[in-house]
């Protein structure tokens, strides 16, 4: 089950619209084989409090891809350019008055440290 929990400063959370660019991660991942679309579990998180290096004006979007299911470094890379390539595109469509930067992380979890409750049946 691939997580993506996306970290915003405020700026840059309030210039982009998560839920399409969501979407569009979603079915490209999935369509390349490596996940299922109903398996994802995305969300946005606004740092109201942040800090780049010693700038004060720098704005960042880091992407963290967090997997359950085992899967070679290979196909977690395929899927973070996915991710990388959806963002950064989004961040660089219009430009912006101040820095910014956009990274995604990718963390693999072995099944046996993720506890799960599900009331979907």
């Amino acid at each position: 089950m691939p997580h993506i929990v996306v970290e915003a400063t405020p700026k840059l959370a309030r210039a982009i619209d998560f839920v399409p660019l969501f979407a569009q991660i979603h079915h490209r991942i999935s369509e390349q084989g490596t996940a299922l679309l109903d398996d994802f579990k995305s969300r946005v998180l606004i740092a109201d409090r942040h800090l780049a290096g010693a700038d004060l004006d720098a704005e960042f979007i880091v992407a963290r891809l967090i997997t359950t299911n085992p899967r070679p470094p290979g196909v977690r890379r395929t899927m973070a350019a996915v991710i990388h390539d959806v963002l950064s595109r989004a961040v660089a469509a219009e430009p912006k008055p101040y820095w910014w930067q956009c990274c995604v992380l990718i963390e693999a979890f072995d099944k046996v440290d993720y506890l799960k409750t599900d009331s979907h049946g």
